[in-house]
């Protein structure tokens, strides 16, 4: 070796890689002709290793010539560069078909299935800090479901704006092997592949399939199942058939192919048009309004500790309604004028619900003077011999958009959306 080569090797430090492979890069673009289609034979034993050995052979080296300052080392490597062009030239050429290859991996299913993978095992991030949301009962019963899973999808109801997403959200915070999305459209299982970086269906269920394994790298995440979260908008009629066989095909009791379906549905109506083959095949939790202790600790964090009784007797317990008040009244909206905004709407969905046809022998009027008969307990799926389908009448309010009236799951009977609701069903029967 020759003895100045063997002095400037001792001389390399690690901080000298990164200079290097800059000087490398910028002298042979200044000294080096530009190569004419030189074709590259690799040994077919040299392999990655192999090149990352030469590329970084020859970037340790690029500073032990230009550390010197006199200028007599530089010069010593540009002639050095100058004698060993092609050696070069066949460096930077199978430095670049390595990166094809890298490439056409990312690109091939394999790849693609494994960015999936490293995206899904990402702990969950809820769309709300933390010290935004207040802890409720609710969210504690789905980390429960969620721990517990073995089988069966899990749907998420409550009247519209409850905060049903926000406690799924809160539930899931930190959870690897998540795949939240929301539908919009009918063909939202093509857009939630494509989203997730997969090509098809087929892609997206093998990511789901090794979630598992990489799970075990995280023995205390709360899961040890992949979970595929569906929210569900109000707005969203078309695809609702397609969540229910999904569920039905993924959420079973397949061992180590079992899929944890979640449907946050954004309203009552929205949950009630999702079937993953009957309840004995669901499990149904429910989101209430807000309870009188979780009202005031919420309107605490929005700086209304002092009257967050007006609030509620403006709004009511829904905590949409609560939001809204106190965004409203950083406007310079009053709470009465807020109140009587509600009560416009409430207004238009009562009447629009007393126009529905909800069973052959039954209008929205008729059943809307029934309910005010049994309020607040509610009306049952049969009454004066007359059977309502709740799923049925959910697709007349999703489709109408009359959200004055919900079917509770759990208690198994129909209800007022909201006080406003029944003070409006109140006020056109009075009027014939």
């Amino acid at each position: 070796m020759n003895p100045m080569n063997q002095r400037h090797q001792k001389r390399v430090k690690p901080w000298m890689v990164l200079v290097g492979g800059f000087s490398l890069v910028k002298l042979m673009g200044a000294f080096v002709p530009p190569p004419q289609a030189v074709p590259v034979r690799c040994p077919p034993r040299l392999g990655a290793r192999g090149i990352g050995h030469v590329v970084g052979s020859c970037i340790m080296a690029a500073p032990a010539y230009a550390s010197d300052t006199s200028g007599r080392d530089f010069q010593q490597f540009v002639d050095d560069v100058g004698r060993n062009r092609d050696f070069f030239i066949s460096v930077a050429s199978a430095a670049f078909a390595f990166g094809q290859l890298v490439a056409a991996f990312k690109a091939s299913p394999e790849g693609k299935i494994q960015e999936a993978l490293a995206k899904t095992m990402e702990p969950f991030e809820p769309s709300r800090p933390q010290d935004e949301v207040i802890q409720r009962p609710v969210m504690e019963t789905l980390r429960q479901r969620i721990a517990s899973w073995q089988q069966h999808a899990t749907i998420i109801g409550g009247r519209y704006q409850s905060g049903k997403s926000v406690a799924t959200e809160e539930a899931l915070r930190g959870v690897r092997g998540v795949v939240r999305f929301t539908i919009r459209s009918a063909d939202w299982a093509d857009r939630m592949c494509k989203q997730l970086g997969v090509d098809d269906e087929g892609l997206f269920k093998e990511v789901m399939r090794r979630v598992p394994e990489k799970l075990k790298d995280f023995p205390n995440n709360l899961t040890k199942f992949p979970i595929l979260l569906l929210e569900v908008p109000r707005t969203t009629t078309e695809g609702i058939n397609l969540i229910s066989s999904t569920a039905k095909d993924v959420a079973t009791d397949k061992i180590g192919s079992a899929i944890h379906v979640i449907v946050s549905a954004s309203s009552a109506a929205v949950a009630l048009a999702f079937d993953a083959g009957g309840t004995e095949r669901q499990e149904d939790i429910w989101v209430a309004d807000l309870t009188e202790e979780e009202a005031k600790e919420f309107l605490a964090l929005h700086g209304h500790e002092k009257n967050w009784k007006d609030f509620v007797d403006a709004c009511g317990f829904r905590i949409g309604d609560l939001a809204k008040a106190c965004e409203n009244l950083k406007k310079g909206i009053s709470l009465n004028d807020t109140k009587q905004e509600y009560r416009r709407f409430a207004t238009a969905e009562a009447v629009g619900f007393m126009e529905l046809q909800v069973h052959p022998k039954l209008n929205g009027r008729q059943m809307s003077q029934e309910l005010l008969k049994v309020y607040p307990e509610g009306m049952p799926e049969v009454f004066n011999s007359i059977r309502i389908l709740p799923r049925e009448l959910a697709a007349l309010i999703r489709n109408k958009s009359c959200h004055a009236v919900y079917f509770h799951p759990i208690k198994k009977r129909f209800f007022f959306a909201s006080t406003l609701h029944k003070e409006a069903a109140e006020a056109q029967l009075a009027n014939p």
